[in-house]
């Protein structure tokens, strides 16, 4: 694969532009492919100011989506490959950035998969990473399945195109969000062959599922070089955001000392899921997912906080409390990296400074 090539589709949403958009700066310091920055339901200013960055390199191409209201996301990837005509099909989160040549961790598998996917959020542990066969639900998170299948999470993703094409024409299957009863009865057939009948699948699931069922290399692989928030674009971007918090139970976990203060939030998961009642998902699911969106939101909201202060010289907000350690040594890491990032555009002229 010649990496110069590829081209990622990198979607903003409204709110999220003015803040995410140095980190593409990062992603062409250290990668020789080229991004184009879609606008999705972006207000004027913000279309101004990605043509603006557009205009700096030559390896950069601005798309406004069509629709003034803001597509989803997996029907703005369809509509994004509609419009893609070479070799490989790429997308991924616009709160991402790189810190090291990233291309260089993934070029074995580059070289051997169809379908390759990598950066999970900042906030995410181990057990995130492998979708339990009990889950009702399988979410973007998920690279692996429990019976060891490859599912590809669906941050940062690059499709063999050929392939990818040969797929959807065969199956009729897109990017979409997808409930099981939206699925044809062959293909709801193949699921239950392959063990992955549930309720819903997150973007692309579905289509990558088929196509490793056709015989598609799937692989998944982190980078210690690409750094990605999580969520911002969803939770963070929220004007006047504060601190994730579910209620008086969260806030008092805050008050005790870190150790103390990590059990008693994974505690508080327990509790909030309780209190809401029974669901049709496996209490394990909820308990899950209860905790994932805690530190999905607490992360997401704390960078938003902490990106404002640093460009807009506003009160920077205290490191978050995820009852994870090893996340929470992530978070502080990437908070520095983003703090140098900013303080380098801020200091340099700019369209941030127009």
């Amino acid at each position: 694969m010649n990496t110069s090539e590829l081209q990622f589709n990198v979607i903003y949403t409204p709110g999220t532009v003015r803040y995410l958009t140095p980190f593409i700066s990062t992603l062409l310091s250290w990668s020789d492919c080229r991004y184009r920055m879609v606008a999705n339901g972006c207000s004027d200013d913000e279309c101004d100011l990605l043509r603006a960055i557009a205009a700096l390199d030559d390896r950069l191409e601005l798309l406004i989506m069509p629709e003034k209201r803001m597509v989803p996301h997996g029907e703005t990837l369809d509509f994004l490959h509609a419009r893609t005509d070479s070799d490989w099909f790429c997308f991924m989160d616009s709160d991402i950035l790189a810190v090291g040549p990233f291309l260089e961790d993934f070029k074995a598998d580059l070289q051997q998969a169809e379908v390759f996917s990598s950066c999970l959020p900042l906030w995410y542990n181990e057990k995130d990473i492998t979708m339990p066969d009990f889950f009702r639900h399988m979410h973007g998170i998920h690279a692996y399945t429990e019976s060891g299948l490859t599912i590809a999470c669906d941050y940062f993703v690059i499709y063999n195109n050929k392939e990818f094409m040969r797929a959807r024409e065969a199956t009729g299957v897109g990017l979409k969000v997808c409930g099981w009863q939206e699925l044809a009865p062959e293909h709801q057939a193949t699921l239950r062959k392959m063990g992955q009948e549930k309720a819903d699948y997150d973007s692309g699931k579905v289509l990558t599922l088929l196509m490793a069922d056709r015989g598609s290399r799937i692989r998944y692989r982190q980078s210690d070089n690409l750094k990605h928030i999580g969520g911002f674009t969803e939770v963070g971007a929220i004007e006047g955001a504060l601190l994730f918090s579910r209620g008086r139970f969260d806030k008092l976990a805050n008050r005790f000392p870190l150790s103390i203060a990590r059990w008693l939030i994974r505690l508080a998961d327990i509790y909030y899921v309780r209190r809401h009642g029974p669901t049709q998902n496996d209490r394990r699911e909820d308990y899950t997912l209860a905790s994932r969106i805690r530190r999905r939101s607490t992360t997401a909201r704390y960078f938003y906080l902490l990106i404002i202060g640093l460009v807009d010289d506003k009160p920077l907000p205290k490191l978050p409390m995820l009852g994870d350690a090893i996340a929470e040594l992530r978070i502080a890491t990437v908070s520095d990296d983003i703090a140098k990032l900013m303080r380098q555009v801020r200091t340099n002229p700019g369209p941030w400074q127009d």
